[in-house]
């Protein structure tokens, strides 16, 4: 578990997985916001059809190679350690397996689980995030000061599907709400889905 110890500043100042390759997942985004923007009923559905082919095809390359990772942080202050949950599941042929951890220290966190995951329920989960409408939005990389001093908290959601990348940032306002709120249930469902032993 030592790969989830670094602190999350880290990871905002250097994106998880390097330069990211934008063309599958964007243009699945570019469909789910397009339906609203389409000129009559019969572009709309038609639209909605190619959105649901792109959603089968990246759940099938998702259940090959793909992986979800999620960090939250909530810090008071200097004079006390940061709150982190982080989670990451990753799916290589056939087979999903999860990480995670929370609390403020990582040495003892308050929970921490690790094992086999059904593929069922990780496709479960992915279907329901791809069709979350937090995805289709615009999530420019925020601006984050690692020393500013006072009360901090900042979330980073990334999902990788073979070679595609989505990642969202936020640090606070309206777009740490909505993405708190996505990554509260995803969190959840790497507290609860049931887990097999890694062979």
């Amino acid at each position: 578990m030592k790969w989830l110890r670094p602190t999350l500043c880290f990871l905002l100042l250097f994106p998880l997985g390097g330069r990211p390759h934008p063309h599958t997942h964007n243009a699945y985004v570019r469909m789910r916001r397009s339906p609203d923007a389409a000129r009559d009923d019969a572009a709309r559905a038609a639209l909605e059809r190619q959105a649901g082919a792109a959603l089968d095809t990246l759940l099938a390359a998702a259940r090959r190679s793909s992986r979800l990772v999620i960090l939250t942080e909530r810090r008071g202050g200097y004079e006390r350690g940061p709150a982190l949950e982080t989670a990451r599941l990753v799916a290589r042929e056939g087979r999903v397996t999860l990480q995670a951890l929370a609390g403020p220290r990582p040495q003892s966190p308050d929970w921490e689980r690790a094992g086999v995951v059904e593929m069922g329920a990780y496709l479960a989960v992915l279907d329901r995030l791809l069709r979350d409408p937090t995805l289709a939005g615009d999530w420019p990389a925020p601006r984050f000061d690692p020393n500013a001093p006072g009360p901090r908290r900042a979330i980073v959601v990334q999902l990788a599907i073979g070679e595609n990348e989505r990642e969202m940032q936020a640090l606070d306002g309206p777009p740490y709400e909505r993405l708190a709120a996505l990554a509260g249930a995803l969190l959840e469902f790497c507290r609860s889905v049931p887990l097999r032993p890694v062979p």
